[in-house]
């Protein structure tokens, strides 16, 4: 998230002179009037939330033997930054240049490797300007990669989402600190070490700290594990080297930096994994009780809290849930369908947490297919492009009637760029013989699962054709409280038709105007996944905006006869057609007004 800063300093002494007088007199003005511009500015400010941001605390979990570990860094506009480790006295600089990707080498001793310890492995990135971060933890056939998160999306609340112990006992969790003294509650859902199901405990862990969490016990699975805290913490889950599915070889890394629940959504679309030919593996977890799963409009769980449903998905499809999830997919072995590949996980982002734009990169060598998952809606296909070009309308598939299509497409080696019209979906993997790597290229994380009202205002206005107007959506909590940086889409339908979409301001705001150019009425929705609300908006002749009451071009006896039919009520606004003077009331002079405006071909 951008903040802007405005510092004067006056550190040097101002003689008392007249002259001197003066000139502070009226730097005092200016000043009144940049912080006046600057409060007006950002007053209607919108407020993105989301994987890019200027300050990161990451960590490397734990990988069956010594890994290569590699940050890739990428940004929108020019900056500068630094990658730090305190706890190992290591710092490099960095600089980023846009539509290309930086790539910085993590020495393996960062890597943690130990269960239930505190540790001061925390990596720390900082950049001027707002940038994306990927980390890989690569080791010969067992290799992943995530997606950083920033410090200021972070909260205080996960679930644990990573898979189930098999042929290697390493199901796992790491955390990392993004404030100092932060108390961190764990709740397991399996046995680890001395740490018993079910019964919670308590860390406390200084700025930049780490703690993992490892169970080695046989059919283990750390997944539903609930981690609460009193500052926000960053999340890492996955396995040190998982057999997907179980029992299959051969074993891979699986790692995931984990969204905060109040990020999670409720409607998710999803692409098979090019080249695959039996199916990924999913899970979906559950954050409430009595959390119903549907894949494809088909009940397949109720779940609850912390509870997970896992299947097999061969073709695209749409998963939906009535509170909010985390899904993730994942590659599975080799083994599983004869395929090149191995295990990966990769998270889904949520419909309502999709992007217009992401930077996305293969690692440098050493996977020989790449590839990239993309959900868009419809009326987007045809109008994203991949480095420059758009892609071909004939690479999508409809996904059922969702109004959304998918396509899987290989991509070289290297650094790639998407940009669409409206947000979209997009997975960024790849693979090699019994290896394999994926992650979500980027997503909004506004706090969509908090939100319980969309308000849409106003609920009706008349306007001329040819003019600009607009209505203001506010995104609430359950306890009326705003909320910041949610993606709010517009779509009008109608006389006029538009889309667009708008990030809430810090009121909790999205403002969206359009200029009608048609006469007749249209219907404004204003959704955040399954929640909504819509009004109308009628835009009328500029010639004959007042006394046309039945908006058909012309001033008729059946106008007059609509006026006089709400005679001394007050007008629905400013523009109202029916009051012709303009006085806020419509009554018999209004009539009387308009008569004389009567079309001469009646």
């Amino acid at each position: 998230m951008k903040h802007f800063k405005l510092r004067y300093e006056f550190g040097r002494y101002i003689k008392k002179s007249f002259l001197y007088k003066n000139v502070f007199f009226f730097l005092k003005i200016i000043i009144c009037l940049l912080g006046l511009s600057f409060v007006w500015q950002n007053a209607y400010a919108q407020t993105q939330l989301d994987s890019k941001g200027t300050n990161f605390w990451l960590m490397f979990n734990s990988n069956l033997g010594t890994p290569e570990l590699t940050l890739f860094i990428t940004g929108d506009i020019p900056t500068t930054g630094t990658v730090s480790i305190p706890g190992l006295s290591f710092s490099t600089s960095f600089t980023v240049t846009p539509g290309s990707v930086t790539s910085v080498t993590i020495p393996e001793s960062a890597t943690v490797i130990t269960s239930d310890t505190v540790q001061n492995l925390g990596i720390n990135i900082t950049a001027a300007e707002e940038v994306t971060v990927y980390g890989l933890n690569r080791v010969q056939f067992t290799t992943d990669a995530f997606l950083g998160l920033p410090v200021d999306i972070l909260g205080t609340e996960y679930i644990n989402l990573g898979f189930e112990n098999s042929l290697v006992p390493g199901t796992q969790f790491g955390i990392v600190a993004s404030q100092d003294n932060t108390t961190v509650t764990i709740t397991p859902s399996a046995d680890a070490g001395s740490r018993r199901v079910g019964v919670p405990y308590s860390i406390i862990l200084n700025q930049g700290q780490t703690y993992q969490l490892i169970s080695t016990n046989t059919a283990s699975d750390l997944t539903g594990t609930v981690i609460q805290a009193d500052r926000p913490i960053a999340v890492f889950g996955g396995h040190q080297c998982s057999n997907v599915p179980i029992g299959v070889p051969f074993c891979d890394h699986l790692v995931e930096q984990l969204p905060p629940t109040s990020t999670w959504g409720q409607s998710f679309l999803t692409v098979p994994l090019a080249t695959r030919v039996g199916g990924d593996t999913f899970r979906i977890l559950a954050s409430q009780d009595e959390t119903e799963v549907r894949v494809n409009g088909n009940l397949v769980a109720t779940l609850s809290r912390g509870q997970f449903h896992e299947e097999i998905i061969l073709v695209q499809a749409e998963i939906s849930a009535n509170n909010p999830v985390l899904v993730a997919q994942y590659s599975n072995g080799t083994n599983f369908d004869g395929v090149t590949s191995d295990p990966f996980e990769t998270l889904i982002p949520p419909n309502e947490q999709f992007l217009a734009n992401y930077t996305v990169t293969t690692p440098a060598s050493g996977f020989s297919g790449n590839f990239i998952n993309i959900v868009a809606p419809n009326a987007a296909v045809g109008a994203i492009n991949l480095d420059g070009s758009p892609i071909p309308s004939a690479s999508f598939t409809p996904i059922g009637s969702s109004g959304f299509s998918g396509a899987a497409l290989p991509v070289a080696l290297g650094s790639h760029n998407f940009d669409g019209p409206l947000p979209f979906g997009l997975t960024s993997y790849g693979y090699d013989s019994f290896d394999s790597y994926g992650y979500p290229g980027g997503l909004a994380l506004g706090q969509v699962a908090l939100i319980t009202n969309l308000t849409l205002v106003p609920e009706t206005a008349t306007n001329p054709i040819n003019t600009q107007d607009c209505v203001t959506a506010a995104a609430r909590d359950q306890n009326s409280r705003p909320l910041v940086g949610i993606r709010v889409d517009f779509e009008v339908v109608g006389a006029n038709p538009a889309s667009d979409f708008i990030f809430t301001d810090t009121s909790g705001n999205a403002e969206f105007c359009y200029t009608g150019t048609r006469v007749g009425t249209d219907t404004i929705t204003a959704s955040v996944g399954n929640i909504r609300d819509t009004v109308t908006k009628i835009w009328v002749s500029a010639q004959a905006s007042r006394c046309d009451v039945d908006l058909d071009g012309f001033v008729t006896r059946a106008d007059i006869q609509l006026i006089l039919a709400v005679k001394n009520t007050g007008a629905s606004s400013t523009t109202d057609p029916r009051d012709a003077d303009g006085n806020g009331v419509i009554n018999a002079n209004d009539a009387r007004q308009c008569a004389l405006r009567i079309s001469t071909t009646e």
